[in-house]
């Protein structure tokens, strides 16, 4: 289960350079960003807030001088009723002399209004008028009767407003009343078409780019528009039905972010609208726009430079710092790292980091001399408890009786542990040539086939390899291995054991293969150590050691075993020169 948690650990661990960039778009890139964002919102609202304000300010002027207007008007047609015109058309009987005087009100009425542009009244069948007249106004009139008179005297402008393009001039606006008796009854309509310029004034004041004005008809038609091309057509903004008397709201008309400011007139019920494109507001703010822009690339830039400054100062000397860290623990002892950074605080751990390392590798050396120390004065206990020259002239002597009586075995096994004898109690070095290992091993086979002859023993050392050094019974032990146990102590005939040396890579192999009985290399990994020293897990697991001690990684003992197939001990170690021996040894470790 801990080995399972270190795995996703480290699966979805995220590196120091990535956790500063992350924390950089978090909490520095986004908020600036969402601050930027919010002021440009709040800008938004603001601004449209300022300008509606404004735009129902300007409707409610424009209201009251179109109902100024409408008074004035109305005011006008009643001057038929003061001046007795329409006492004149109530009679049974109009005389020339009346017609020519009512004629002549109605001019004095024209010419009193500049915005005027004519005025007709239609009594018995009758049509009088002053001013421009147009026969379309009378049939568009004559289409409305009925509606001018359920008003029962009350001044009106009738929804289809204009009429009378070019060359009539500029857009009309028809008014009418019906004229009653004094007993309420009608006796005729009068009619009078003003001119466009009176909306044009009243909207005059509305100067802002973009903005188009609009007077609506209740049932949705086009009074008036400063964009002539809408007039007379129906428009409706979808979701709106103008509840309040004014007010203003964004919508979006024709994929087209607007403010639609509108007010309704008390008198006709006729809304005023303004639709200004929301884009016009911000044109007068394209110094602010490109003043935040360009503080925002200046903060954006300023922030990519603290990246790549901490990214040089902090992030590369700590993964440096990391590297290194990892190779010491794979190992590399001797590992230091420059310590040229300008940052005090990395700069101290770079100089920590050295000192340990070299303390721990001058620690390790003090280890490994003590441990030589110690198995040599060990060594040395056990030879001195013997006087080697007793033993060498008891072994001659031997010899020498066996040559007298002519037996050549005995004689050859007691040169052979004479020769192997003189090895081991020669204290000069623990170190010789791969050829004296060879020689070593030839003495030791010797005995051994004295003893079984049972196997044969081979050489295959290559030529470049028999002055390398190596130490001494290095291989002694795998050979009996091969002996005592792969040949289960001379019980399995036909044995054979080859000794074979090589370099690769810059590396001394040395391999030591027989075809015995073969073991479970995973059984044995697994096996402990038993009371009999001299048993193979034990001795391998010894070599193993101490060629971990001597030379570290990546050098070693490597097993290769199987039940039936025979064994082979593969060496993989130092290539190490005569008279550099030392210096090679000490560098290994």
């Amino acid at each position: 289960m801990e080995k399972e948690s270190l795995f996703f650990t480290n699966h979805f661990s995220i590196s120091l350079k990535h956790h500063l960039v992350l924390y950089y778009i978090f909490l520095i890139i986004a908020p600036f960003l969402l601050v930027i964002l919010l002021s440009v919102s709040i800008m938004y609202r603001y601004t449209c807030r300022i300008y509606g304000d404004y735009l129902v300010t300007n409707l409610k002027s424009t209201q009251e001088q179109l109902n100024t207007a409408y008074n004035q008007y109305r005011d006008l047609s009643m001057t038929l009723y003061h001046n007795n015109t329409v006492d004149i058309l109530a009679k049974k009987r109009i005389t020339d002399e009346d017609w020519e005087q009512i004629r002549l009100e109605m001019s004095n009425i024209c010419n009193a209004n500049s915005k005027m542009a004519s005025m007709q009244i239609d009594v018995q069948g009758t049509m009088v008028h002053a001013g421009t007249s147009n026969v379309s106004i009378v049939d568009y009139v004559n289409s409305h009767r009925e509606e001018i008179v359920a008003e029962k005297g009350r001044v009106i402008w009738l929804p289809q407003s204009t009429y009378s393009p070019y060359p009539f001039g500029t857009y009309k606006y028809v008014i009418a009343r019906s004229l009653n008796s004094k007993g309420k009854e009608n006796i005729g309509i009068m009619y009078m078409t003003v001119d466009k310029s009176i909306f044009d004034d009243a909207f005059g004041a509305i100067t802002m780019d973009g903005a188009v004005t609009y007077i609506l008809h209740p049932s949705g038609t086009v009074l008036y528009s400063s964009d002539s091309s809408r007039l007379n057509q129906d428009f409706h903004i979808e979701g709106m039905a103008f509840t309040e008397k004014t007010g203003y709201f964004t919508k979006k008309i024709q994929g087209e972010n607007c403010l639609v400011a509108y007010a309704k007139s008390y008198k006709t019920e006729w809304i005023q609208l303004v639709i200004v494109p929301v884009n016009t507001f911000f044109s007068n703010f394209q110094p602010v726009r490109v003043s935040i822009f360009i503080l925002a690339c200046i903060y954006v830039v300023l922030i990519f430079l603290m990246i790549v400054l901490m990214n040089r100062h902090i992030i590369r000397p700590i993964l440096s710092l990391t590297r290194a860290m990892d190779r010491f623990a794979e190992g590399e002892l001797q590992i230091s790292e420059a310590e040229t950074y300008k940052t005090r605080e990395i700069n101290s751990l770079f100089i920590h980091f050295n000192s340990m390392t070299k303390k721990v590798h001058e620690l390790i050396m003090d280890n490994r001399r003590v441990e030589r120390e110690k198995n040599n004065f060990e060594m040395q206990v056990l030879i001195s408890q013997m006087n080697p020259h007793f033993i060498y002239n008891s072994l001659n002597t031997v010899k020498w009786l066996a040559v007298i009586n002519k037996q050549s075995t005995i004689q050859n096994v007691t040169d052979s542990l004479i020769y192997i004898l003189m090895q081991i109690t020669n204290k000069k070095d623990s170190l010789h040539r791969i050829a004296d290992e060879k020689k070593l091993l030839e003495h030791y086979v010797v005995i051994q086939k004295t003893r079984f002859m049972n196997f044969d023993m081979h050489y295959n050392v290559e030529p470049d390899t028999e002055n390398l050094l190596i130490r001494k019974f290095l291989l002694q032990s795998i050979v009996e291995n091969a002996i005592i146990h792969g040949f289960s102590r001379g019980k399995v005939n036909g044995g054979r054991i080859e000794l074979k040396s090589y370099r690769k890579e810059g590396r001394l192999h040395v391999d030591i293969s027989d075809n015995g009985k073969g073991f479970d290399i995973s059984e044995w990994e697994q096996r402990e150590e038993a009371a009999d020293m001299q048993h193979t897990n034990v001795g391998i697991k010894n070599i193993r050691q101490i060629i971990k001690l001597e030379y570290g990684e990546p050098f070693g003992l490597f097993m290769e075993s199987e039940p039936g197939k025979g064994t082979c001990a593969h060496f993989i170690l130092p290539v190490m020169e005569m008279g550099a021996a030392a210096d090679d040894t000490d560098d290994n470790n």
